[in-house]
């Protein structure tokens, strides 16, 4: 009975090791094959998977939107000096020419169909010449200008070259450039160049085309006076007649340099025409004008 008993005790203890030892590797198999399909799972990805894209950073304001806002200042409103309308740039102040031909050159603002005339005077205002000229430019434009003036003397004598345009309305001058120089029989030449320089008149009040009404007119700028800072400003009417004129004295630091001039010219008129304001720089020499410079405007009652 015993023997019977141990061989049952013995049997039963093989059973339960084999059990546990095929609990053990079901065990270890199935973790096995979990952690290599978490593996393949993190690794591998879809055929249809797209990045996300990368955030956009907001649009910075452009300075070219507020520069295009801005409008640009005209020249008149900046103060800006403009170049002389009728530039002679030969002969300059101080040459001395030797019995001709005389070579004027320049360059020239727009004129009514680019049309000039030079004209040779004496000191005394005694005309050795006049002869018209063009300006070698495209209607409308800037450009140069040549002409010879063939011209005798018997002695050394002053003398001044005008260059100047007119209007095709009444005639009248618009805008006149001078030079003075020393024509002689004889001896050396000396030809004096001009360097480019601001215009000598410069109107900034009225304005070109500007309605003028009310029986008064301002007339306002700044320039350089030849003779005790004097200028005489006129108001013409269409057909180029004086309707009001007064000399004035530019506001200059000192003699030679250009100041600052305003004055107050009275008028009538019984209706709407055109007119041109004028400002002169009289010569004490011949009577004449050594700069002129004007303004085309509508008068108005």
């Amino acid at each position: 009975m015993e023997e019977l008993m141990g061989s049952f005790l013995h049997a039963r203890r093989l059973f339960c090791l084999t059990s546990f030892s095929i609990l053990l590797a079901l065990l270890v198999a199935c973790g096995t094959r979990g952690e290599t399909a978490v593996s393949a799972t993190a690794t591998s990805l879809p055929a249809t998977f797209t990045p996300l894209p990368s955030p956009t950073p907001p649009l910075q304001p452009t300075t070219a939107v507020s520069q295009a806002a801005t409008p640009e200042p005209s020249e008149a409103a900046a103060g800006v000096a403009v170049e002389e309308a009728i530039l002679i740039s030969q002969p300059g102040p101080g040459s001395r020419i030797v019995n001709g031909p005389l070579q004027v050159m320049g360059v020239a603002d727009p004129t009514f169909e680019q049309n000039l005339v030079i004209r040779l005077l004496l000191a005394d205002g005694t005309e050795l010449a006049v002869t018209p000229t063009t300006i070698q430019a495209e209607l409308g434009n800037r450009g140069p200008f040549a002409v010879e003036i063939p011209f005798t003397v018997t002695d050394e004598q002053q003398a001044f070259v005008q260059v100047y345009a007119t209007s095709a309305r009444d005639g009248g001058i618009t805008h006149l450039a001078s030079v003075g120089l020393t024509l002689a029989d004889s001896g050396e030449e000396q030809i004096v160049l001009v360097e480019p320089h601001a215009e000598r008149i410069q109107i900034s009040q009225p304005a070109l085309g500007d309605t003028i009404s009310g029986g008064t007119v301002t007339v306002a700028g700044e320039a350089l006076a030849s003779f005790e800072q004097t200028l005489v400003v006129e108001l013409l009417d269409e057909a180029g007649e004086v309707l009001s004129s007064q000399p004035i004295i530019v506001a200059a630091p000192d003699l030679g340099q250009p100041g600052l001039f305003s004055i107050e010219l009275s008028y009538e008129v019984a209706g709407s025409m055109s007119g041109r304001v004028v400002v002169h720089d009289p010569s004490p020499a011949f009577g004449g004008d050594v700069h002129l410079a004007s303004v085309e405007v509508t008068l108005a009652p």
